[in-house]
C-alpha cells in the first residue's frame, strides 16, 4: 500500500471519528429530558400541640414544716390514713438519710452478686446479654429524661456486673467492700425520732404540686374558655396564689379532661376517638374528642378531649407538650406534574438508557404538588432511583391535572 492510500485511508478514518463522537455530543445537548429521580419519602402529618390538665382537684394542707420526701409517685391512689410524705428538719439531714439508703443497697446488691446460687445457675452468655439489655435501657431512660427508670436501670446494672464478676472469677467475694458500705451507711443514719410524717384523711388521686389553677379550672365549666383562657394556662398567667400549707392536691377520677387551642382540621371531629403522644416518649393515650370550638379568625379552635388513662407522666404537670397522631405514609415521591394516564393507568414516564417507559403508579398518599407512591419490587411499577421524565411523550399523554382518571 503506497504512501497516498495510507494518508487517505488515515484522513478518511478521522472524518468517521470525528462525525461519530460529534453525533454523539450533538445528540446529548439536543435531547435532553427534564427528569427527577424517584426517592423514598416520609410523611407525617400529626399535630404537635400544648395541652392543659383539668380535674376536680382539692388541695392539701399541712401545718408541719420541714422538708418534704414524697413517698407516692404523682397519680398513685390512696386511702384514708395513708403517709404520704416523710418531713425532715432540714435540706442536709435528708440528703444524709438518701446517700445513707444508697450505701445500704449497693450493700445488699453484693451480698446478692456474692449469693453461691447466682454463680451455679447463671450462664455468663446469658448475663452477658441481661447487662447488654440493661444498659440500652439506662441510656434510653437518659434519653427521655425518666428519672425513675433510670434510677432502676442503673441498680440493675449495678448488680448483674456484680454478678458477672463473681462467676467468671474477677471477684471472689466481696466482703470488704461490704463492710466498708455498711459503716458509710452508718456515719450518715438519721435519727428517727426527727422525722415527722404527713398522712392523709381522704382517698383518692395524689399529686405532690399545687400551681394556682385548682379553682379556677373545673371540668364543667370548659365550654366558657376562650382561646387566650387556654394560652394564659399554658403561659403560666393569670393563676391563683397557692395556699403556704399547700402540699399537694387530690382527685377521685382518674380521667382528666385536656383543653388546647388547635388548627380547625377535618380530621378532629366531635365524638371521634383519636390517639396522643405525650412529648418525646413513646407513651400513647388514647383521646376522645367532646367538643370542637367554632374556629376564630386565624383558624384555631378551643378543644376538649377527656382521656381515661392515669399515670405519673400524666399527673405530673399541668401543661404537657402533646401531638395528635394520624397515619404515617412511607413511599416513593412522584411530582403531580409528571402523572400521565396510559390506558387508563395512572403512572409516569421514566428514561431507561435511551428508552422511555411507562410505569404504574399505586398512590397512597396526595399532596398539593406531589403524592406517594407505594414503594414495591414490581418492575411494572414506579421503582426507587428511576428517572422520572417531567415532559410529555407524546400528544396522546394526559396530565394528571387534566384528565379524571
Amino acid at each position: 500500500m503506497n504512501t497516498l492510500t495510507t494518508k487517505a485511508l488515515i484522513v478518511l478514518l478521522s472524518v468517521l471519528i470525528l462525525l461519530t463522537v460529534g453525533s454523539q455530543i450533538y445528540y446529548r445537548l439536543n435531547d435532553r429530558h427534564k427528569t427527577e429521580e424517584a426517592v423514598l419519602c416520609d410523611i407525617n402529618e400529626n399535630i404537635p400541640f400544648k395541652g392543659v390538665v383539668v380535674r376536680n382537684e382539692k388541695i392539701i394542707e399541712s401545718d408541719v414544716s420541714g422538708v418534704y420526701e414524697y413517698l407516692y409517685s404523682n397519680g398513685s391512689k390512696l386511702s384514708p390514713g395513708s403517709i404520704i410524705a416523710n418531713v425532715y428538719p432540714d435540706e442536709q439531714t435528708l440528703l444524709n438519710k438518701r446517700k445513707s439508703d444508697e450505701y445500704k443497697a449497693k450493700a445488699a446488691a453484693l451480698e446478692s452478686a456474692q449469693n453461691p446460687g447466682n454463680a451455679e445457675y447463671v450462664q455468663p452468655d446469658t448475663l452477658m446479654g441481661r447487662i447488654d439489655s440493661e444498659y440500652r435501657k439506662l441510656l434510653s431512660s437518659s434519653l427521655t429524661g425518666n428519672r425513675a427508670a433510670f434510677d432502676s436501670s442503673t441498680d440493675e446494672l449495678f448488680l448483674k456486673m456484680n454478678i458477672y464478676n463473681v462467676i467468671t472469677g474477677k471477684s471472689v467475694n466481696y466482703s470488704r467492700e461490704i463492710t466498708d458500705l455498711n459503716n458509710k451507711a452508718s456515719k450518715l443514719a438519721v435519727d428517727e425520732t426527727s422525722v415527722k410524717t404527713v398522712d392523709i384523711q381522704e382517698s383518692g388521686y395524689f399529686v405532690s404540686y399545687c400551681d394556682g389553677y385548682e379553682s379556677k379550672l373545673k371540668p364543667d365549666e370548659l365550654g366558657n374558655l376562650s382561646r387566650s383562657d387556654v394560652e394564659a394556662v399554658i403561659d403560666g398567667r393569670n393563676s391563683e396564689t397557692v395556699p403556704s400549707g399547700a402540699i399537694g392536691k387530690i382527685f377521685e377520677d382518674y380521667s382528666c379532661s385536656i383543653v388546647a387551642v388547635l388548627p380547625d382540621d377535618k380530621r378532629i371531629v366531635e365524638g371521634d376517638s383519636l390517639k396522643f403522644r405525650l412529648g418525646n416518649t413513646d407513651n400513647v393515650y388514647k383521646v376522645r374528642i367532646v367538643s370542637v370550638g367554632k374556629p376564630d379568625d386565624e383558624g384555631k379552635c378551643v378543644t376538649v378531649m377527656s382521656c381515661n388513662r392515669l399515670d405519673s407522666d400524666i399527673a405530673s404537670s399541668r401543661v404537657l407538650s402533646l401531638e395528635l397522631m394520624f397515619d404515617d405514609y412511607h413511599g416513593i415521591k412522584v411530582p403531580r406534574d409528571a402523572i400521565r394516564f396510559k390506558d387508563d393507568q395512572k403512572g409516569v414516564y421514566v428514561i431507561l438508557g435511551n428508552e422511555v417507559t411507562f410505569k404504574k403508579i399505586e398512590v397512597i398518599y396526595e399532596g398539593n404538588d406531589f403524592v406517594v407512591s407505594k414503594n414495591t419490587s414490581d418492575s411494572e411499577y414506579l421503582l426507587l432511583y428511576d428517572q422520572i421524565l417531567l415532559e410529555a411523550v407524546s400528544n396522546q399523554d394526559e396530565s394528571a391535572n387534566d384528565s379524571s382518571g
